[in-house]
């Protein structure tokens, strides 16, 4: 009879440890990819809520008197201030829901600076009408006005940009995004959206 002799197999120290090193690199990589997929993810939302706002601006613009877009208290108290809807026909739980949609469209956008900014075009290297909102005020202030007067109304700077030596009949209206990137949120990201609008608010 032939006697079978058995062994014990086993993985060596070296080989558990080189498993281990493939394991954890492994594991780095993966969630270093996902890392980057949620980096990604935020841009992307971000981008949108920030493309949003912009078209959301650009349409109240377009459906406001073209001397009220070049009137810094009206791009601050009506635009970029974002007052509840003057309508009799809805409630206060409508006008509520309004500006909370408003809001949360907004939250992806970390510490968001919006800066609205009239001209004359072409450029007439005159005054510029600058309404701006951030952090520090939420529901905007002026930093400029275009025909250089405090007390500017919207009659008074339709006088002005209409009369000569001005003549303007085409405004140009910037307006620009900026807010916290996502990772480590120290680079500040940015969009713009520019446009001409004529007098009767109809852009060439």
């Amino acid at each position: 009879m032939t006697r079978r002799r058995t062994h014990d197999e086993a993985f060596t120290l070296v080989e558990v440890l080189v498993a281990l090193v493939i394991v954890v690199l492994f594991a780095a990589a993966a969630f270093a990819t996902n890392s980057q997929l949620l980096i990604k993810l935020k841009a992307q939302k971000e981008t949108t809520a920030a493309t949003m706002l912009l078209q959301r601006r650009m349409e109240q613009l377009r459906a406001s008197a073209w001397s009220d877009v070049a009137t810094a208290s009206y791009l601050k108290n009506t635009i970029i201030s974002d007052p509840a809807p003057n309508n009799p026909n809805l409630t206060q739980q409508q006008i509520a829901a309004y500006l909370a949609e408003i809001k949360n469209a907004e939250a992806p956008l970390s510490d968001l600076t919006e800066k609205i900014t009239v001209s004359v075009y072409p450029p007439d290297a005159g005054s510029t009408g600058v309404a701006e909102r951030n952090s520090s005020y939420p529901t905007g202030h002026i930093l400029s006005y275009i025909s250089g007067d405090s007390a500017e109304t919207s009659t008074s700077v339709y006088s002005y940009l209409t009369t000569p030596p001005k003549s303007a009949t085409l405004l140009r209206v910037d307006i620009l995004l900026t807010w916290n990137g996502p990772g480590a949120r120290t680079l500040r990201r940015g969009r713009q959206l520019s446009s001409v609008f004529g007098i009767g608010n109809i852009a060439p």
